[in-house]
């Protein structure tokens, strides 16, 4: 695996451009087809909930930011990257 390196210097947390989706469908139908992939999702608004995993099987889910760190560290410890 390649190494990648980290954002530059004016990189901030947090932010992103917002292009919009008809936008996105041209550059996928005209320059880059790459993009094709997430143009069936442009548009929907996905709402999940942990609701029934709590209910059900007692699950407590875990911080967004502690699994990222976990599985990184994961990652590291099995020389991953």
């Amino acid at each position: 695996m390649k190494h990648r390196p980290g954002p530059g210097p004016d990189h901030r947390p947090g932010s992103a451009a917002r292009i919009p989706d008809f936008a996105v469908r041209l550059a996928a139908r005209f320059r880059d087809p790459s993009l094709r992939e997430i143009t069936p999702a442009l548009g929907r608004r996905n709402r999940h909930s942990t609701d029934k995993a709590r209910r059900v099987l007692g699950r407590q889910p875990r911080p967004a930011r502690r699994t990222v760190r976990d599985c990184a560290n994961s990652l590291i410890a099995h020389r991953a990257v």
